[in-house]
């Protein structure tokens, strides 16, 4: 079983007031720090530096006010058919945030101004001209191809959740659960899971009391599959992360209930394993 201590809230509340704005008090650090040395830039004739800084900044930008586009109401859980390895399913649906086509769009064009513009930079000073120190110049160019790789990245996971003709979230089958994401689409076996736990990343603890980062569902190594893991990324959901853990744990601890998943008898239950507010 899950070693969360689930019987307490991990997340809630989430997205709104102070532990929205301490999550984000690094990006809004990084942005000033961009706009203004791209403003900087951009007086003292630096154009294409300024370019590249400045789109930077507008990426964080974007991650600031996706983050504020999200809802801060919990969506409910719901029943909805899934497309599996060995085709559909009737499931239950927690949700997950669907970004839009044209926000992925502009988060991918951002993410090429700033790789162009730092390709540009570097053969200026590091091929054209001669300019010193050399090491500053090196970092700089690292730290905006770094910048604009991370903002290209980022955008090819949103425009595959705005691509894909399946509905973003996490699927719970009689035989399995199914997540479709930012990282594509993933499906463990219930027969297959090992734990269910809340955790974060390696080396790394989100800012704030946001709770943990990922819930990950680890599969135990068998006859014909290795050991691994599914992990469903909280900032994603839109559902409850709270009411999903337990409903994880749930069916996951008690197989008999399963026959019920993708019926109303499981949204009922769900129901009952709602958070202590």
């Amino acid at each position: 079983m899950s070693k969360t201590g689930s019987e307490a809230p991990l997340w809630a509340p989430r997205h709104s007031g102070w532990k929205m704005a301490h999550h984000l008090l690094p990006s809004f650090v990084l942005f000033a720090f961009l706009a203004g040395t791209g403003i900087y830039a951009a007086l003292h004739a630096s154009p294409v530096l300024s370019t590249a800084l400045i789109a930077s900044a507008l990426a964080v930008l974007l991650g600031v006010a996706s983050a504020y586009r999200r809802p801060t109401e919990d969506h409910a859980a719901g029943t909805e058919a899934v497309l599996t390895s060995t085709g559909p399913r009737a499931a239950t649906w927690f949700p997950m945030f669907r970004t839009s086509a044209q926000w992925a769009a502009v988060v991918m064009g951002l993410a090429v101004v700033i790789l162009v513009a730092t390709v540009a930079l570097s053969a200026r000073l590091l091929i054209l001209q001669d300019y010193d120190p050399l090491v500053l110049i090196i970092l700089l160019a690292i730290f905006l191809l770094a910048t604009g790789v991370y903002v290209l990245n980022r955008g090819i996971r949103l425009a595959r959740i705005a691509a894909a003709s399946q509905e973003p979230g996490v699927y719970l089958t009689r035989s399995r659960i199914v997540v479709h994401g930012s990282r594509g689409a993933r499906e463990i076996y219930w027969n297959d899971v090992a734990g269910i736990e809340a955790a974060d990343p390696a080396r790394h603890k989100p800012l704030g009391k946001r709770g943990p980062a990922w819930i990950v569902v680890r599969q135990e190594a068998g006859e014909q599959a290795r050991a691994g893991k599914v992990v469903i990324l909280v900032h994603e959901l839109t559902a409850n992360p709270d009411q999903l853990l337990r409903t994880l744990e749930h069916y996951w601890a008690n197989p008999g209930d399963r026959a019920e998943l993708g019926t109303g008898a499981a949204l009922v239950r769900v129901a009952t394993l709602r958070p202590i507010p």
